[in-house]
């Protein structure tokens, strides 16, 4: 399992910066209430959403779409209700 320093999660932080402003202000939300309280395994998991494409990625977060893979699911949860 990866572990993530500093380094690693400034890393993820500059990730968030994405082209739609609506994922711009949810992921916002998300990294000021609850990006220090996730875990390695949930980083690891975040960076793996964090690669989707905008469109769908956004279409995860409303649950417009619903097919995704098991372990995004609590996450993006947790991005919805941040």
């Amino acid at each position: 399992m990866a572990q993530f320093d500093d380094t690693a999660k400034r890393r993820i932080r500059f990730l968030t910066r994405r082209g739609l402003l609506e994922l711009d202000i949810l992921l916002q939300r998300f990294m000021q209430q609850g990006f220090e309280q996730l875990s390695d395994a949930e980083l690891a998991v975040f960076v793996e959403i964090l690669d989707l494409p905008d469109q769908e990625f956004l279409a995860l977060v409303n649950q417009k779409q619903t097919d995704c893979r098991e372990e995004f699911k609590p996450l993006l949860a947790k991005i919805r209700n941040a």
